[in-house]
């Protein structure tokens, strides 16, 4: 976005936005500072909120916080036979949550025994280029005091995502310092919520990194970047210096 001519202010403060012959005023407190920026469209993305009101939950004794129904990992509320999945929980607001809670809150309903289990889930932003990332980053890695390591992999070494987007953008792995598991893996590149499955299933399946690049990954994709990003963890990458 920088490259394009875009300003990013990060730690902003907005102080007000009124009408201007362009569009719109906005004032903003940076650094202490309050600048005043004029543009033709605000966009205003403070976040979502269940909305369950309506539902009544205190007539039925469902147990909640401040709307955000309460469930175990069979997606069951306090009161028996009453499921709930999804954005009224308040939590993990994306589709593919609420599907596979879904599939878990109807096994169960069913008389079957199913659990969820979230440390799969990737989250995926499709701008251009995509972002996709699953599991743990390098901060809760540490604050959780687990030893790890990182192997990244820019994807401007990589020819078909040289065709795809000039090579914009990197794939990260990190990995247990002992014995190598995948931890997280974070992608920014075309596919990447695409590229993303496969490092699901490896944290799902508890693959270790050699795993990973044991596989053969066909040529020409961006899959292969997926396996030098692995190589690289452990400092085997073939197509980028070792560091």
């Amino acid at each position: 976005m920088e490259a394009s001519g875009v300003t990013i202010l990060t730690e902003a403060k907005v102080q007000s936005v009124e009408a201007a012959p362009v569009g719109a005023k906005v004032q903003v407190e940076v650094g202490g500072k309050v600048e005043s920026f004029e543009a033709e469209k605000v966009l205003v993305a403070v976040g979502r909120r269940t909305d369950t009101e309506a539902l009544g939950l205190d007539k039925v004794g469902i147990a909640h916080d401040r709307g955000r129904i309460t469930v175990n990992d069979k997606m069951e509320t306090n009161v028996p036979n009453i499921y709930a999945i999804g954005d009224c929980l308040g939590k993990v607001m994306l589709a593919h949550v609420a599907s596979a809670q879904g599939e878990v809150a109807a096994e169960n309903a069913l008389g079957e025994t199913a659990v969820y289990d979230g440390k799969t889930n990737p989250s995926c932003v499709y701008t251009d280029p995509e972002f996709a990332g699953v599991g743990l980053t390098e901060e809760k890695a540490k604050e959780e005091g687990i030893p790890y390591q990182v192997g990244k992999f820019p994807l401007m070494a990589n020819g078909k995502a040289l065709i795809m987007n000039g090579g914009e953008g990197m794939i990260k792995f990190i990995i247990g310092k002992e014995y190598g598991e995948v931890l997280g893996v974070h992608i920014l590149g075309p596919r990447a919520t695409d590229l993303i499955g496969e490092c699901a299933l490896a944290i799902g399946m508890e693959a270790t990194v050699d795993e990973i690049y044991a596989t053969i990954h066909a040529h020409p994709t961006v899959t292969e970047a997926v396996r030098e990003a692995a190589l690289a963890a452990t400092k085997r990458a073939i197509h980028i210096p070792n560091k």
